[in-house]
């Protein structure tokens, strides 16, 4: 009986959908970090840019780079499901995520933490793509003068 329980449980293991760890070559750019001032856009739409899916001591971590900047989602579960993630620095909760725009300016590198906003995540059935709405905004503190960006843009991963 224990061997029955065992088969049947390795077999459903292999129906269960989960995030597979990969890059993925984009032809457009899904993420846009624009200036709220002067509506300057950080990511170039029409570049192609690569989204990388992967874990980090097995939280999910999703990451979308073009040309030496990044922004990363690191997500605190193994696995997606369905609903709102709030973006929070330093969170810990299940439905929390944390986000950085990062990128690289000779041998510099600058991190970001994008400080408010929110995931939108969804699961669709017919493509078996996770749809992950990014709604979010970056408070930029320079000396005495802050400056917002608007992030935003709309992910497929398998």
């Amino acid at each position: 009986m224990r061997i029955l329980s065992i088969i049947i449980l390795i077999l459903i293991s292999f129906n269960v959908k989960a995030q597979e760890e990969r890059d993925s070559s984009l032809r457009n750019c899904p993420v846009h970090i624009t200036d709220t001032v002067s509506s300057n856009n950080f990511f170039i739409a029409a570049r192609p840019s690569v989204l990388k899916v992967y874990r980090v001591k097995g939280k999910l971590t999703v990451a979308v780079e073009q040309k030496g900047q990044f922004v990363s989602l690191y997500f605190h579960v193994k696995r997606l499901k369905a609903g709102t993630y709030s973006i929070a620095p330093g969170s810990r909760g299940s439905k929390e995520v944390e986000a950085i725009y990062s990128f690289r300016s000779g041998e510099q590198a600058s991190y970001i933490a994008i400080s408010s906003g929110k995931i939108d995540v969804t699961f669709n059935k017919e493509t078996e793509h996770w749809v992950l709405k990014l709604n979010g905004m970056i408070a930029n503190l320079v000396e005495r003068s802050v400056t917002y960006y608007k992030v935003y843009g709309d992910l497929n991963i398998k």
